[in-house]
């Protein structure tokens, strides 16, 4: 959000997804998250610096975020140092990429039960 932490992916797209678990939901505060994974050794940061990382799941999962302004960019698991997951929002053409559009949606079961009922389809102007 602050433009501090920049950053480079290059590679293949990794299991774009949308997760719908409750821990994605109380970090974000939004009841699911869109997640993109690129390799590892695709990735360069060109800002001011690093995410600062926090270990969500001690290890075994820890999330790096702007230490100045708090924005949620990626995530990286230990034991796998060739894959780093980024918040589709966090890349500057998310929505216009097709690569990037999720092609499951991961813990459905933990999703909040009102996504159900939520009308997908386009609005229309009236």
């Amino acid at each position: 959000m602050c433009g501090k932490i920049r950053f480079t992916v290059t590679g293949p797209v990794d299991d774009p997804h949308v997760c719908n678990c409750v821990h994605c939901a109380k970090r974000s505060g939004a009841p699911f998250q869109w997640w993109v994974g690129f390799p590892m050794d695709g990735l360069e940061w060109t800002g001011e610096g690093e995410p600062t990382w926090y270990d969500t799941h001690p290890g075994k999962t820890a999330r790096g975020f702007c230490g100045t302004c708090g924005t949620h960019l990626a995530a990286r698991d230990y034991g796998d140092d060739t894959i780093i997951g980024f918040l589709a929002t966090a890349l500057d053409d998310y929505g216009t990429d097709p690569a990037l559009a999720p092609t499951n949606l991961n813990r459905v079961a933990e999703a909040a039960p009102w996504l159900a009922q939520c009308d997908t389809r386009p609005a229309t102007a009236g």
